[in-house]
C-alpha cells in the first residue's frame, strides 16, 4: 500500500509541469480551417433566408388574421344592431332618396317606429385620409323627429364597397307589390329584411336577416286586389272629413284577430278621422297621407289606434278589375205577378233589360224573385216599396238613373253570388232594412260596386247590412243614419260618415 502511495507524487509533478509549459506558451492560435470557413459562408445565408421567409410569413399571417378578426367584429356589431332595429320597426324603406332620413351618407336602409318619432338609417359614408378614400357603413339614430342632429351614431362596418347594395325586403304573399325600394311601407307587410354585405379589402362576406315584430302574414289586404291596401280604405286625397263616426264601434279585423287590421286614409288634411265621445275605432294602425301624422282628431273619451304611419301613395286597389258591361243581346224584360194564398203578391222577374223601373204593389205583402241567373239592367233604376222581400238570383244587377236603387221601410234584400253594380245615380236604403248579399266570384269578392263619380249610398236608421264580400265605391261616399249595423269583408270608398250607435265590423281573411 505504501509503495503505491509513494508513486502518486511523481504523477502530480508531471501534470503540474505540463500546465506550466502551456501557460508559458501563451494563448492558443487554433481557429477554422479553410474548408470549415467555406462551408460556413455557404450555409449561413441559406439559414438566414429561411428564417426571413418564416418571419415574413408570420407577419403576413398576422395582418390577414387581424383583418379577418376586424371583419368578424364588424359582422357581429352589425348583427347586434340590425336585428333589434328591424324587429322594432313599424315602417321600412330601402330607397336612397326617402324622406325622412336620419344622418348623412347614402342611405341603404331606413327604419321608423314610435309613430315616426324614431328614425334609424344605415348609410354608406366616405372617409378621407389624405389621398386615400375608404367607405364605412354607419348607423344613425334620431329621436323626437330631430333628423338634423342624430342622438347617436356609430360605425358598424369600417370597410365596405361604395356600391354596396341595399337590403332585400320580402313582403307577405298577400302584398301584390313590395315597394320598399321607392317609398316607406308598413312593417306589417314585411316578412323579412335580408342584408348581404361584402368587405372588399378581404372579400369577407356575411348575410343578415330579420323580421319586424309587427309583421302580419295577412297584412296588405286581400288576394287578387291589385296593389296592397287596407281592409278599410278611404281614397279622397282632398277630403278633410274622410271618416266621421258617431258614438259607436268600428272594428277592422284580419283573420281571427280583433282590431288588428289597418285603416288607410289618403287625405292630406289633419283631423280627417273623427270618432265622437265614447266611440271606438279598433284598428292596429292608421296609414295616412298626412305627413304630420295628425289625421286623427283628438278625443279623450274615444278610443283610437295607438300608431299612425305616413304613406305618400294610395292607389285604387281594384282599378284593374273590369266593370260589368251592359248586355247588348239581351231582350227587354218585365216582371209577372201571381196572387199568393195569403192574399199577397209574388213577382217573378227574369234577366234582361228593364227600360223602365218595374212597378210593384205597395199595399200588400209582396215578394220579388229575380228568377234566373244572368244580367239584369235597370236603365231607369229600381224602386222597391215598403214591406217587400226581394230575392236576388245569382247574377249581375246594373242600376242607372238619378235614383239608381231605392228601398222603402222594412225591406229585406237577400242573395248569394251576386254583384250589385251602380253605373250612375244615388242609392237609398230605407229605415229598418235587412240586407244580406254574397259576392259574385268573378269580381274579386265585390258584392256592392258603385262606379258613379260622386255616387252615394244612404243607409237609413235601424238597418242591418251584411256583405259576404266587400263594398267598393272608389269615387263615392257612404252615409248612414243611427243604429246601423254593417258587416263586410272590406270597404273601399272616397269618404264615409256614420251616425250614432254604429256597429261596423270589417273582417278580412
Amino acid at each position: 500500500m505504501r509503495g503505491r502511495r509513494g508513486a502518486y507524487p511523481s504523477v502530480r509533478r508531471l501534470i503540474s509541469s505540463q500546465k506550466h509549459q502551456r501557460a508559458a506558451l501563451g494563448p492558443s492560435d487554433e481557429g477554422f480551417t479553410l474548408i470549415e470557413l467555406l462551408i460556413t459562408i455557404t450555409v449561413l445565408p441559406l439559414v438566414i433566408g429561411a428564417i426571413s421567409v418564416g418571419l415574413v410569413s408570420v407577419f403576413s399571417l398576422n395582418s390577414s388574421v387581424g383583418n379577418r378578426l376586424s371583419d368578424s367584429g364588424d359582422a357581429q356589431l352589425v348583427a347586434a344592431t340590425f336585428l333589434k332595429d328591424v324587429q322594432s320597426s313599424e315602417m321600412v324603406t330601402t330607397s336612397v332618396s326617402s324622406v325622412p332620413q336620419c344622418g348623412r351618407g347614402q342611405q341603404l336602409l331606413g327604419l321608423q317606429w314610435d309613430n315616426g318619432l324614431t328614425v334609424v338609417s344605415y348609410a354608406v359614408v366616405s372617409q378621407s385620409s389624405g389621398a386615400l378614400i375608404t367607405y364605412s357603413l354607419d348607423r344613425y339614430y334620431c329621436t323626437l323627429g330631430n333628423l338634423g342632429t342624430p342622438s347617436a351614431s356609430s360605425v358598424v362596418s369600417y370597410g365596405i364597397a361604395p356600391n354596396q347594395a341595399p337590403p332585400i325586403v320580402a313582403c307577405s304573399k298577400t302584398v301584390a307589390s313590395c315597394t320598399a325600394s321607392v317609398q316607406w311601407i308598413p312593417a306589417e307587410g314585411v316578412q323579412a329584411v335580408t342584408f348581404a354585405i361584402t368587405e372588399p379589402k378581404t372579400n369577407f362576406s356575411y348575410t343578415l336577416s330579420a323580421t319586424p315584430r309587427a309583421w302580419d302574414s295577412a297584412a296588405g289586404g286581400l288576394p287578387g286586389g291589385g296593389s296592397p291596401y287596407a281592409p278599410f280604405t278611404l281614397l279622397d286625397p282632398s277630403s278633410c272629413n274622410a271618416l266621421r263616426v258617431g258614438q259607436g264601434s268600428l272594428s277592422i279585423n284580419v283573420g281571427s284577430g280583433q282590431g288588428n287590421g289597418v285603416l288607410g286614409v289618403a287625405s292630406t288634411c289633419p283631423d280627417a278621422v273623427s270618432v265622437s265621445n265614447g266611440g271606438t275605432l279598433a284598428a292596429s294602425s292608421v296609414v295616412t297621407a298626412d305627413q304630420a301624422l295628425n289625421s286623427i282628431t283628438p278625443n279623450d273619451k274615444a278610443t283610437y289606434p295607438s300608431t299612425e304611419y305616413y304613406d305618400s301613395q294610395f292607389s285604387d286597389p281594384f282599378q284593374q278589375v273590369a266593370a260589368p258591361s251592359t248586355p247588348t243581346a239581351a231582350s227587354s224584360a218585365s216582371c209577372s205577378s201571381t196572387q199568393t194564398s195569403g192574399g199577397g203578391i209574388q213577382y217573378s222577374c227574369p234577366p234582361g233589360i228593364y227600360s223602365s223601373s218595374p212597378s210593384f204593389d205597395g199595399t200588400k205583402t209582396v215578394t220579388i224573385d229575380f228568377s234566373g241567373p244572368g244580367t239584369y239592367w235597370f236603365q231607369l233604376g229600381l224602386q222597391i216599396p215598403n214591406n217587400v222581400t226581394v230575392s236576388f238570383a245569382p247574377g249581375v244587377y246594373i242600376f242607372e238613373g238619378s235614383t239608381a236603387l231605392s228601398t222603402g221601410s222594412n225591406v229585406t234584400l237577400d242573395g248569394s253570388n251576386v254583384l250589385l253594380y251602380v253605373a250612375n245615380g244615388t242609392v237609398d236604403i230605407g229605415n229598418n232594412n235587412n240586407v244580406s248579399l254574397g259576392a259574385s266570384t268573378g269580381y274579386d269578392d265585390i258584392a256592392y260596386w258603385d262606379g258613379a263619380s260622386g255616387g252615394t249610398i244612404n243607409i237609413g236608421e235601424n238597418s242591418n247590412l251584411s256583405f259576404a264580400g266587400g263594398v267598393y265605391m272608389p269615387k263615392g261616399s257612404i252615409v248612414s243614419g243611427e243604429n246601423v249595423t254593417i258587416s263586410s269583408t272590406f270597404i273601399v270608398a272616397d269618404t264615409a260618415t256614420f251616425g250614432n250607435n254604429l256597429n261596423l265590423t270589417i273582417t278580412s281573411p
